[in-house]
């Protein structure tokens, strides 16, 4: 009797351990078969439609609305008032009050009342004669130069002195010599240098208010 459970017993294990082979062989088909990689056919989607290849589509960027741009309004320069015109200055009143004398200095500081009471600065030449101008040369040419003069001799004071006794007779009437009183004089003393510083000092004193007849 135990003989035959004994037997019974090593039957029932043989057949457990061969279903466990069967079940174990059976396992190792089907994780080598999902891991062997599948070229064939083509991929069932995933809602039941079938046939080809879907691929999903690529979005298409929204970039919005390109801004314009704005500058404000632009802006109008403002350069401020147009500037005046500058005003001509206006011409020196000539001196011609009965007792007005100038003396050298005077007029010798004092170019453009020269040019008010005879148009221009002079000419030694057309004043005085050719004869004044060959002998006081090309230096002085008009009545400013003559009364800036320099000469330390008889015929430089003479055209100092004689060109504002000249210009003097012009503006003031009640001058002790006339015009041409005062360029026949001229003339006459350039002959020599003792009779033009003897002149020059007749004229000095005219000039100065201290000339008496």
């Amino acid at each position: 009797m135990s003989t035959k459970v004994l037997l019974i017993s090593a039957i029932l294990v043989g057949l457990l351990s061969l279903s466990s082979c069967r079940s174990l062989g059976e396992l190792s088909e089907q994780k080598t078969y999902s891991s062997t990689p599948q070229y064939g056919g083509s991929p069932t989607p995933a809602d039941g439609s079938g046939g080809g290849y879907n691929p999903t589509p690529t979005p298409t960027p929204t970039y919005g609305t390109t801004p314009t741009p704005s500058y404000g309004t632009t802006p109008t320069p403002s350069y401020g008032s147009t500037p005046s015109t500058p005003s001509t200055p206006s011409t020196p009143d000539v001196p011609t009050k009965h007792d007005f004398c100038g003396s050298c200095d005077y007029w010798k500081s004092h170019p453009d009342v020269i040019i008010a009471a005879i148009g221009s600065l002079g000419n030694i030449g057309k004043t005085f004669g050719d004869a004044c101008s060959l002998i006081v040369g090309k230096k002085l040419e008009n009545l400013h130069d003559a009364l800036s003069n320099t000469r330390t001799d008889g015929t430089g004071a003479l055209l100092r002195e004689g060109a504002a006794a000249y210009l003097n007779s012009i503006v003031n009437n009640k001058f002790p010599f006339s015009t041409q009183q005062v360029k026949d004089c001229i003339v006459v003393a350039m002959t020599s240098d003792g009779a033009a510083s003897a002149q020059a000092d007749i004229f000095k004193k005219a000039n100065d208010h201290h000339y008496k007849n």
